[in-house]
């Protein structure tokens, strides 16, 4: 058993799951069903505006609640995600998802693969069904502080406000683990300190953006790349 407690906070597309979640809805109907206004949304008014009309499209081309579950109960873990996500319960470590997808797609391939109990808290945009299948879709938050981050989710802040909120809990943790692989999970990686750990997946943007020599001191946090999930756990395993 490891002698340390840890949070560990993951991303979902692309981090825990192979694909992007949205993109995997948006291909449930042909690409020419989309029309231009709807295409340029989310370079005027943000991805999540631009889900919520390609969830209308979905539901305006007959596409089923039941087929758009059955999308998400079907994506593709990363390479020994199950296996880490696992060891990391019964080890006794907390987890977190922080994600821009939503809350529907995420739960139902949490439940699929038997892992609701695992995650702590999960954040990510809110979304339901309505009482005649339409999928909508609310941005989490609306923040204008944080230029690394999308105008509806700062992970940063997410992860800074849970645990403040933790701790007044009475929850200790001996380091912050991040897993991520995108733009966005910069910020996150930036507000941990010297003791934690990023982990950006290889060959993606997060990856890249760690590197950035202009980073100097405000990357604290130790970085490891994967590209399998196995590396992580035999990194967390090495801790003192």
């Amino acid at each position: 058993m490891l002698r340390r407690r840890l949070l560990v906070a993951f991303d979902f597309d692309h981090t825990m799951v192979e694909e992007n979640s949205d993109i995997v809805a948006r291909k449930l109907i042909h690409v020419d069903l989309v029309p231009e206004t709807v295409r340029k949304l989310y370079q005027t008014s943000g991805w999540t505006q631009y889900m919520a009309e390609i969830f209308k499209l979905l539901y305006n081309n007959k596409v089923k609640k039941e087929t758009i579950l059955d999308a998400m109960k079907k994506l593709t873990p990363t390479p020994n995600m199950l296996e880490l996500l696992k060891w990391l319960k019964v080890e006794g470590h907390e987890m977190i998802i922080i994600s821009d997808s939503n809350s529907v797609f995420i739960e139902e391939w949490l439940q699929k693969k038997n892992l609701q109990d695992f995650i702590k808290h999960v954040f990510t945009n809110p979304a339901s069904f309505d009482e005649n299948g339409l999928l909508t879709i609310r941005p989490y938050q609306d923040q204008d502080w944080c230029d690394m981050s999308t105008r509806n989710l700062c992970k940063g802040y997410i992860l800074e406000t849970y645990l403040k909120e933790r701790q007044a809990e009475g929850a200790s943790f001996d380091a912050i683990v991040y897993v991520g692989d995108g733009q966005n999970d910069l910020c996150p990686a930036l507000k941990l300190s010297e003791h934690d750990f990023v982990f950006p997946r290889a060959g993606f943007q997060l990856e890249n953006s760690l590197k950035d020599p202009t980073l100097g001191e405000k990357l604290a946090a130790k970085v490891y790349t994967w590209t399998s999930a196995e590396e992580i756990r035999n990194n967390l395993e090495n801790l003192q």
